[in-house]
């Protein structure tokens, strides 16, 4: 049995230039509102972390729900990031694949073991996520999220 479930995909990530002109346009694609724009938590809230290092980043996102996994737009600042590296290494793209995990330090643990560390790390209310550089192996980063069940045992 493998580490991730394959119904646990829950997002696909992109990296762009313009977040508001990418979301107009997938909006527009899928016949949907236009999606909020929204920054992501100042490192003192988020504990965001990049290749082990505090990072400031403050990335715009938006968010269009796609039924069974969302679509994730990106617009990274000039702060360092895993989204910042991929817009200047490879240009806009697929920067993620997300998937949802029950176990997080086990998961993690797994991909430390095959040779596939820690690029990325925040948090957000109710949930963190984990990018891993699984570029080389997979041909594209995994975003691990973990959103600990209220009231319980996180795992």
């Amino acid at each position: 049995m493998g580490i991730l479930k394959k119904e646990a995909i829950c997002q696909i990530a992109l990296v762009v230039k313009d977040i508001e002109q990418a979301a107009r346009h997938y909006a527009e694609l899928f016949g949907v509102d236009v999606p909020r724009i929204f920054q992501i938590p100042p490192h003192e809230e988020a504990n965001t972390q990049y290749r082990g290092r505090p990072t400031s980043t403050r990335a715009k996102l938006a968010v269009i729900d796609l039924g069974p996994l969302v679509l994730e737009l990106t617009e990274p600042d000039d702060e360092p990031s895993s989204w910042k590296e991929f817009l200047e290494t490879n240009g806009e793209g697929v920067h993620h694949i997300g998937f949802m995990t029950d176990d997080r330090e086990k998961t993690i643990g797994y991909f430390a073991q095959k040779g596939i560390p820690v690029r990325h790390y925040g948090e957000y209310p109710g949930g963190s996520y984990t990018f891993v550089d699984s570029g080389e192996q997979l041909g594209v980063i995994l975003n691990i999220k973990h959103e600990p069940k209220q009231g319980g045992d996180p795992q």
